[in-house]
């Protein structure tokens, strides 16, 4: 069997649940799997994997109100950097020499994919951004500047994969070769839990409190809503906030009547398993959440906006058994699909 490195992005927890899921299926094939990754995704691997992870530099985000700081997140990423990449490099090469793997795989981490170029080590590239450079899709109109931001970035960093799985619910064919689409990737855990139709929402706010969300929520009474990621416990009108908790999340997700939240790929991927409809509301200049967000609405499992709005919540809620409908027609993810196309893959 083969030794795999896997290198996540330690950004969001949709690299974590990716890397967790893959991880696990590569180790029941016998494979000797290690992570790198930090931040959120080396603490959620940490809980699973503890003497498989090792810590290294990452980028990361910077939210203001809920937004994407563009400015503040290079600024950080900069002062970072000047004390903490040089030695996560060199923890990153020993780590190759030492474990020697016979494949990387980079789920939007470019700093292992740039050591295994230098080494000579192939790589696969895993993750759902890799659908804006490779496939031929249909987009949302507008957000010309967000587009090319995203499309250089991945470009950049990700030039030179053995091969690029791209995993995603939006059914695209592939523009530029070697490429191959998957499936959505869920946690193990989605899978042991079943689908609830409840009498309640949930809403999942990225990037800590944000107050203009928080109102609408609080002003909305026509039923109950559990909200996660607003840094607080506690009741607030008809909500009540949890501490994330990640038992108790896909609890809720799998018994909620709907979902409010941005547009990242897991939880959408994760609703769409659960069948429930969504309110998306993109993370503003992250241009992969608008086109999740466009693809949701195209197939009839949800809406998008822009912000949180109490019409909007009103009128989500309304159209809610015409989204199940949508929902129930659509084909289930495979756990098999992205490990046998890894497994191709290793020399």
């Amino acid at each position: 069997m083969a030794r795999i490195l896997y290198a996540a992005a330690g950004d969001g927890y949709g690299h974590a649940v990716r890397a967790h899921a893959v991880g696990q299926g590569l180790l029941e094939r016998g494979h000797d799997v290690h992570f790198v990754s930090c931040n959120k995704t080396i603490d959620y691997l940490g809980r699973h994997f503890p003497d498989r992870i090792h810590n290294v530099f990452g980028l990361l985000s910077v939210y203001i109100e809920g937004k994407q700081s563009s400015l503040r997140t290079v600024l950080s990423n900069i002062r970072r950097a000047a004390t903490d990449l040089s030695p996560s490099n060199r923890a990153v090469k020993t780590l190759l020499k030492t474990f020697k793997p016979d494949l990387v795989i980079t789920d939007f981490e470019p700093f292992t994919a740039m050591w295994a170029r230098r080494y000579g080590i192939p790589y696969v590239s895993l993750d759902n951004q890799h659908l804006l450079t490779h496939c031929r899709l249909d987009r949302p109109h507008g957000f010309w500047a967000d587009l090319l931001s995203a499309y250089l970035v991945i470009r950049l960093y990700y030039g030179g994969a053995k091969r690029y799985l791209i995993t995603s619910f939006i059914d695209a064919p592939i523009r530029f070769q070697p490429a191959t689409l998957v499936g959505p990737i869920l946690r193990p855990q989605v899978y042991e839990k079943q689908k609830r139709d409840g009498d309640f929402l949930v809403a999942y706010n990225t990037g800590g409190d944000n107050r203009g969300t928080r109102s609408e929520l609080e002003r909305f009474n026509r039923m109950p809503v559990r909200a996660y990621g607003f840094n607080r416990v506690g009741n607030g009108g008809n909500v009540t906030y949890k501490a994330f908790d990640e038992a108790g999340f896909l609890d809720d997700l799998s018994g909620c009547a709907g979902v409010v939240a941005s547009a990242g790929h897991s939880l959408v991927s994760e609703c769409l398993h659960f069948e429930k409809p969504m309110m998306l509301i993109p993370i503003q200049s992250q241009y992969e959440q608008r086109l999740n967000a466009h693809h949701v609405q195209e197939i009839g499992a949800g809406i998008t906006h822009d912000r949180l709005y109490s019409g909007a919540l009103e009128n989500f809620v309304d159209r809610l058994d015409r989204f199940r409908s949508k929902l129930a027609e659509r084909p289930k993810a495979s756990k098999h699909t992205v490990l046998e196309a890894i497994e191709r893959e290793i020399p």
